[in-house]
């Protein structure tokens, strides 16, 4: 039974509002990484922005892809983690550790919650918010 519940519970959290062909992405998210000159530590920014009319309700960073020559110190980058937030965006920042000389992708998934900006409507008791997520990435530069 535990494992239906679950599975009903993720099924419902993964279908958000309909989108037409016409309307922005719900979110959309950039990620950059500084250039280090040797191995060692290497600092990446995360960006995620809510299209217009939308707010950013909870977001989360997961890391997904890494090149050979890099290790992430954390797999997850939660809301606790970010450097600068409102009601639009929110940015976080993590690091890398580059063991070797070379480049290569990195890429994360964004999750997030957005509802429409404003207040609800009157038969509506809550604003209305869907799960959203958007891929980021960016090339890791060593040396």
């Amino acid at each position: 039974m535990r494992p239906l519940v679950f599975a009903l519970i993720v099924a419902a959290c993964a279908v958000g509002a309909p989108a037409r062909a016409d309307e922005p992405p719900p979110i959309s998210a950039s990620l950059q990484c500084d250039r280090a000159v040797e191995p060692g530590r290497v600092r990446c920014t995360v960006e995620a922005r809510v299209a217009q009319g939308r707010t950013l309700q909870w977001a989360d960073v997961v890391i997904v892809e890494l090149p050979e020559l890099a290790q992430a110190l954390k797999g997850r980058v939660g809301p606790a983690d970010s450097i600068a937030r409102d009601a639009t965006s929110e940015r976080w920042a993590f690091g890398l550790v580059a063991r070797k000389l070379g480049e290569g992708e990195a890429k994360v998934h964004v999750r997030a919650v957005v509802c429409a900006a404003g207040a609800p409507a009157p038969e509506e008791r809550r604003p209305r918010c869907a799960t959203a997520t958007a891929i980021a990435t960016a090339i890791v530069r060593v040396g």
